[in-house]
């Protein structure tokens, strides 16, 4: 299941979710890691060597974010 970030990170903190295995850590969620740190135990990392980023189809015309508003 999908769950926004928010309620995710709220509902670990709770007890009402068992697990988190789609934090963005450290960047990415770190408000969230911060809000509820004393909530969770965190077991390191689950995916290593990733990269957050965003992707178009080579046919498009762009090569960079600023690209994406034209």
């Amino acid at each position: 299941m999908q769950v926004e970030a928010g309620p995710m990170w709220a509902g670990v903190a709770n007890g009402d979710a068992d697990a988190i295995v789609a934090a963005w850590l450290p960047i990415t969620h770190k408000d969230y890691a911060e809000q509820y740190k004393d909530k969770y135990e965190d077991l390191g990392a689950n995916l290593k060597g990733t990269k957050l980023g965003l992707v178009v189809p080579s046919y498009m015309d762009i090569s960079s974010i600023e690209d994406l508003a034209k």
